[in-house]
């Protein structure tokens, strides 16, 4: 089987472009000559165990599988698809609410061509809402892929935090989007640190907009508890191997939670009332359980196999 993988070339910025880079990659693993083929511009050559093909390439695959856009010219062609949802649904329909990428709208009109045949997940939380919008198109669980050998617990773990480092170091990297943030996770740190002298909260991929994040943060460098602050940041597998503990507000197993578990940080999810919300601390063994975790959640092998026989029904 021929597996055509549509999707913009981003190497490293972009989890979608990361999480069908795993998925091809683990599939070429179980001998399917699955490549990734970007719609925009013509790329060659391989990344990270994925190979690129072109356009010409993708019209001669029995099978067309979108991660972000056909494109006019593979729109036009009646090979099937599978499309992969890799959206968060609130947050495509703020995109379309605010004027952007109508997603929605996509969605609505894609679900009467007959040429879609399946659709994929990665989230349970989320099929319900792609239900509503898919109500006659099968809607497929898959689990999320981590890249186990690229984050891992082995390797340089030197990170030395810029300097403002603490006896505890609590990190924040996946939590800026329109449809989530992290006010209530950085509020219960707040309130653990103070309880807990030497703790530290570094942000990466922080905001653009500061405006009313500055005099909470403030508050925490007031009380000795902010570390590093800073924009966005690729590759940030040594500051996982430093850290104590991935503080995210996502319900969900985003590239984040997955990339920390898999490089063995404890990860705690809090996006609640922080009366019934608390920030913990990892126990011992905490980071063998947190690679475990990964191993078992989102082993890339296990990840291909429930995509191949989604694919085998679409042909």
């Amino acid at each position: 089987m021929k597996l055509a993988h549509i999707a913009v070339v981003t190497p490293g910025r972009c989890g979608l472009y990361e999480t069908t880079r795993e998925l091809v990659a683990a599939l070429r693993a179980r001998g399917v000559d699955s490549r990734i083929c970007d719609p925009t511009k013509t790329k060659t050559g391989s990344d990270r165990g994925a190979l690129f093909a072109d356009l010409d390439w993708a019209e001669t695959a029995d099978l067309l599988v979108n991660h972000s856009g056909l494109g006019a010219r593979l729109e036009a062609t009646k090979i099937p698809v599978v499309h992969v949802l890799h959206g968060r649904p609130r947050s495509s329909f703020l995109l379309e609410l605010g004027g952007r990428t109508p997603i929605y709208s996509y969605h609505y009109h894609k679900a009467q061509d007959k040429r879609w045949r399946a659709l994929v997940t990665f989230w349970p939380e989320h099929e319900p809402y792609h239900r509503v919008m898919w109500p006659d198109t099968p809607i497929h669980v898959v689990q999320p892929p981590v890249d186990l050998e690229r984050w891992t617990p082995a390797g340089p773990s030197g990170y030395r935090w810029h300097g403002m480092g603490g006896e505890i170091n609590v990190v924040c990297t996946d939590a800026w989007r329109d449809d989530i943030d992290p006010f209530n996770a950085v509020n219960a740190f707040a309130l653990a640190a103070r309880k807990t002298p030497g703790m530290r909260l570094h942000i990466f991929g922080r905001s653009k907009n500061l405006r009313a994040w500055a005099p909470l943060l403030k508050r925490i460098q007031d009380d000795g508890h902010l570390g590093q602050v800073v924009g966005w940041v690729s590759g940030l597998d040594n500051v996982y191997r430093a850290a104590d503990l991935l503080l995210s507000p996502h319900t969900i197993y985003t590239r984040a939670i997955r990339e920390a578990l898999a490089c063995g940080c404890p990860v705690q999810q809090i996006n609640g009332d922080l009366r019934t919300s608390e920030l913990r601390l990892p126990e011992a063994n905490a980071r063998l359980d947190a690679r475990w975790r990964a191993e078992r959640l989102f082993h890339p092998t296990r990840t291909a196999r429930q995509f191949m026989e989604i694919c085998d029904g679409c042909i």
